[in-house]
């Protein structure tokens, strides 16, 4: 991505602050969404004593703790830096964009509802506001392309392979 891409692709968002809230409010409500449906979905396996419970908390478990050392490890600028450009999505976060924990984390719980809940309806709507969320994280200006793909990609990997091997 080139600056004046990212320029034009931010631009319209910081020039209108309706569509600046708007941006907010998607960022809030489709991590919000996932960050509940996760806890909500470990709670009903626990009361019903099911074993998937231990899937359901080691496969994320395991796969976030790798997904950020090898964020840190990597340690990419995000766009607003690179470009000098302020993002619309307020952050003052130095480095750890690649690949986008966001999307990661609500990718994982998408593959989680998909593999171990009765509920898998809910896993393909969650792979969707996986989907949006990356969209809010480009546009808004705080990830580049590349780290919201790299953040589904890993997550379907980690959750596909996860799932099978625990």
């Amino acid at each position: 991505m080139t600056k004046e891409n990212y320029i034009k692709m931010t631009q319209p968002f910081r020039d209108n602050p309706g569509m600046a809230k708007g941006i907010h409010i998607a960022n809030k409500l489709c991590t919000g969404l996932m960050y509940v449906s996760y806890p909500v979905l470990i709670a009903y396996l626990f009361f019903l004593e099911d074993e998937m419970i231990y899937r359901a908390v080691l496969v994320p478990a395991i796969s976030f703790v790798l997904l950020s050392i090898g964020r840190y490890i990597i340690n990419r600028p995000r766009p607003y830096e690179v470009f000098d450009v302020p993002s619309v999505i307020k952050k003052d976060t130095k480095g750890k964009s690649f690949p986008s924990r966001h999307v990661f984390s609500a990718t994982i719980i998408a593959m989680t509802y998909l593999f171990v809940s009765p509920w898998i309806w809910l896993g393909i709507l969650f792979l969707v506001v996986s989907l949006l969320l990356a969209g809010v994280r480009v546009v808004s200006g705080v990830h580049y392309i590349s780290d919201v793909i790299a953040g589904i990609a890993i997550a379907v990997l980690a959750g596909w392979i996860g799932y099978i091997i625990i």
